[in-house]
């Protein structure tokens, strides 16, 4: 009984009360309830789609869809040989980056890059087929360590819209 009040409470507060403007941009917050982390989204230039079956995050799309941004957590981020290796979380972190670096943005023009492996953290930026790119994954060292990890990609010539909406967004992700 008590988790069905309380993921009304989620429902209801995320829907209804979770709303903030930040310069001339209406934030509403998105909550997670598979893993527990939560962000604030611009809810009138970028809207929410229907979850995944697994309810591991959700895409936001612009009304084009040349802007999407993703916020999920998983529980492995490289696979090795078909094996999660959970021995060594900050290594697959690590393993992560590098593999991002060079296999998806390996023609991209990165203009950012941070590895804090002791934080289990790496971020990415850049630009690639005219779009501007941003990657954020955190490890989650919980219980139940995963992985949480963010993405948008939006037009270059929206950058000074978008540049400080992935600013706030940042910011307001609660782990």
């Amino acid at each position: 009984m008590k988790k069905i009040i309380y993921a009304l409470f989620l429902i209801v507060s995320t829907y209804c009360f979770a709303l903030r403007e930040v310069d001339g941009v209406l934030y509403r917050q998105y909550v997670n309830s598979r893993f527990g982390f939560s962000l604030e989204y611009p809810a009138e230039i970028l809207f929410m789609q229907p979850p995944p079956e697994n309810n591991d995050g959700r895409e936001f799309l612009s009304p084009d869809e040349e802007t999407s941004m993703l916020i999920f957590g998983t529980y492995s981020l490289l696979l090795i040989n078909d094996e999660i290796d959970d021995s060594n979380l900050l290594k697959n972190v690590e393993n992560n980056y590098y593999y991002t670096l060079y296999n998806d943005y390996g023609n991209a023009n990165v203009t950012y890059k941070v590895l804090k492996e002791s934080k289990g953290l790496y971020i990415i930026s850049g630009i690639i087929n005219d779009k501007i790119f941003y990657k954020r994954v955190q490890l989650v060292a919980n219980s139940e360590p995963y992985f949480m990890v963010f993405e948008i990609e939006y037009p270059i010539i929206d950058k000074d819209i978008y540049n400080k909406i992935v600013e706030t967004v940042v910011k307001s992700i609660e782990i």
